[in-house]
């Protein structure tokens, strides 16, 4: 019998071709881009919030985290909440564009264990929210922006760039088993 390891990894690698990276600003600040990696991202793990290690939402939520420097989190887009936690939607159809929901497990229907990411500027909006990017429902998503409070909970606030995932599996497979991903 094939171990998961041995399944997941060359699936994964075919899975992570339709992968897009979204920059919303021209500057950088020394992490590393798909531009700067020549198309080569290694993801390896989780807990310290780089684009290497990012924090799961669940790390997010337990941590105390400094809301000056921007960190990179990994999850799930489940959902948009309009202007309280308590009016979340998890569909895609949802009109909101002012936020997303992250979740750790795809699929999500709860708030517990969500978290909110702002999209403030219109060009976050046009790049994460689920009214522009439908095909994105219960996809996973490495985001960077800055640790706050945002819907009177922990949250990411001030997105500055993001990478679609799309078909990478972060709750079957191990951060330890997640290897490098090649876009």
């Amino acid at each position: 019998m094939l171990s998961l390891r041995k399944i997941n990894m060359p699936l994964l690698a075919l899975l992570l071709a339709a992968c897009q990276q979204i920059s919303l600003t021209d500057e950088t600040d020394g992490s590393p881009t798909l531009d700067e990696t020549e198309g080569f991202v290694s993801v390896v793990g989780t807990g310290l919030g780089s684009i290497r290690c990012p924090y799961t939402v669940t790390d997010l939520c337990e941590a105390s985290l400094p809301s000056d420097d921007p960190v990179w989190v990994i999850g799930y887009v489940v959902g948009t909440a309009r202007q309280a936690m308590s009016n979340a939607v998890f569909t895609p159809d949802a009109e909101n564009q002012t936020n997303i929901l992250l979740s750790p497990d795809s699929l999500c229907t709860s708030t517990n264990g969500c978290i909110p990411v702002e999209l403030q500027s219109a060009r976050a909006r046009t790049s994460f929210s689920l009214p522009t990017n439908t095909e994105h429902f219960r996809k996973c998503l490495l985001i960077k922006g800055l640790p706050s409070v945002y819907l009177n909970r922990k949250g990411l606030r001030g997105v500055s760039t993001g990478l679609w995932l799309d078909g990478f599996d972060i709750s079957s497979v191990a951060p330890q088993n997640w290897g490098s991903i090649e876009i």
